[in-house]
């Protein structure tokens, strides 16, 4: 780990996304409650999906108001929840994003001279902890499906950040005291979309889950030191022990309950051939056939994926024959490659799978490392423990807090902190051979961001709010 992050580390700070180098990690004299209680304080927020960052007596965290389009940089008091100040990132544009994402997505960074704020649709800027100006680094708004999803990092004096998009994508390294451009690195086509994750530094490297590959660039000069291809869509972030890298893969078609059954031609025409004229026009061909599912994720808009009949009439004709209908099933089995959380040692530059884990595994929380176990959560409450060494399988069991979990694990004194998108944020003793829920903390309001810890407090932000939890 570099000296910079460790520094922060031991300092007790949540200095970026999932705290020092997105480990989700507090500092061993943290201890956060188990059980909420009464906030210290609630404070009422503009949208945003960002999560805390925690510097000293100030949280940083960045906010979309979608009337006037405003987007802007907040900064908060942990004593009283009061916004000390906020500053507007001017820009005639919005991202276009899902649904269910925003504009105001990346988490800022943060040392002991400055807040680093990055916005999709503006670019990057500094301001010291009082909210004067230190420098701006606009950036063209990268073409992307469904927004930005990539926090900046520090790394020594370099801001570093996963500038993606569908084409023209590169790595960014910002000098943090001035702004200017060091390096970029334009990524290769993988034939993928855009990816979200945010970088981690990793022995002088920075390592990378894109779209289809997993990569490392070194982190002085930007150089590409390796890469994996891998059937992900890049959406987690990994973590890391001194010598083993843990990325969690995921793609749609990635494990047997994602994989709907498509019906024979045979079955197809009984269920949809009105005339039985024994093709499909498009006026029979259901408008609901499930082509790849999401599990737990039924209630979301937009999270199912159906197959749509201009992708199987590939003559234009109108109709669906059994030949073009078993060619698109056919495609579909190719495409269904197992996914999974991934253990790589990369000594040199060859990159090896040492174990993988392809169940249960989350499409958008990052893992977990914590005291030689890693923790993942999947929709609909799935908690899996596994052994960092071996990859064996501890236990998967449900946590009782069902619903889509957008929110990464984190973890304090013993204790993992679940954060589901239904406001429910399930503690979880870190030891033992079963799961042990020690809490279920009902907010009632919808959660996206994944909650900080310093000292003996938890942020948690919810669409609307953020609250001071504290021991």
């Amino acid at each position: 780990m570099p000296t910079l992050f460790l520094l922060l580390y031991l300092a007790g700070n949540w200095p970026q996304f999932r705290g020092p180098n997105a480990t989700g990690v507090a500092t061993s004299d943290a201890a956060p409650p188990v059980k909420f209680g009464s906030p210290k304080w609630k404070s009422a927020l503009p949208l945003g999906h960002s999560s805390p960052a925690v510097w000293g007596d100030r949280i940083f965290l960045t906010s979309f108001d979608p009337e006037p389009k405003k987007l802007e940089l907040l900064c908060l008091s942990t004593k009283t929840g009061a916004i000390l100040w906020r500053r507007v990132a001017e820009t005639s544009k919005i991202e276009e994003t899902h649904v269910i994402s925003n504009p105001a997505t990346a988490t800022p960074a943060v040392d002991q001279e400055r807040v680093y704020a990055y916005f999709s649709s503006y670019g990057v800027m500094a301001f010291d902890h009082e909210g004067k100006p230190q420098w701006t680094a606009p950036l063209p708004m990268p073409k992307t499906h469904h927004g930005s999803g990539a926090s900046p990092i520090l790394v020594g004096d370099l801001l570093i950040l996963n500038h993606d998009a569908m084409r023209d994508g590169y790595l960014l390294a910002l000098d943090r005291n001035t702004g200017k451009e060091v390096w970029k690195q334009s990524y290769p086509s993988t034939g993928r979309v855009e990816s979200y994750s945010t970088p981690i530094a990793w022995h002088n490297q920075l390592i990378l889950h894109r779209a289809g590959v997993i990569e490392s660039y070194q982190a002085s000069s930007g150089s590409r030191l390796w890469s994996m291809p891998e059937n992900t869509s890049g959406a987690s972030t990994p973590v890391a022990s001194d010598d083993v890298l843990y990325v969690s893969t995921w793609n749609n078609l990635g494990e047997d309950d994602q994989r709907p059954p498509l019906p024979d031609f045979k079955a197809l025409l009984k269920l949809y051939d009105k005339n039985g004229d024994g093709v499909i026009s498009e006026a029979e061909f259901p408008d609901k056939l499930l082509f790849t599912a999401r599990p737990g994720l039924e209630t979301i808009p937009n999270s199912q994926n159906y197959v749509f009949f201009d992708s199987v009439d590939r003559n234009n004709d109108g109709l669906i024959q059994e030949s073009e209908w078993e060619t698109f099933r056919n495609r579909v089995s190719a495409m269904a490659t197992d996914h999974g959380l991934l253990a790589i040692r990369a000594n040199g530059e060859k990159p090896v799978v040492i174990w993988r884990e392809n169940t249960s595994i989350p499409e958008v929380p990052s893992p977990l490392l914590y005291k030689g176990r890693l923790f993942l959560v999947r929709n609909g409450g799935v908690a899996t423990c596994l052994d960092a060494a071996t990859g064996k399988v501890i236990y998967r069991a449900r946590t009782g807090a069902p619903g889509a979990y957008f929110a990464s694990p984190v973890a304090a004194d013993g204790r993992v902190y679940l954060a589901s998108s239904e406001g429910v944020v399930t503690v979880i003793a870190a030891d033992g051979d079963q799961l042990k829920i020690l809490a279920r903390n009902e907010l009632g309001e919808d959660m996206v961001a994944t909650p900080a810890i310093a000292g003996n407090s938890i942020y948690v932000r919810t669409l609307r709010s953020l609250y001071a939890f504290e021991n």
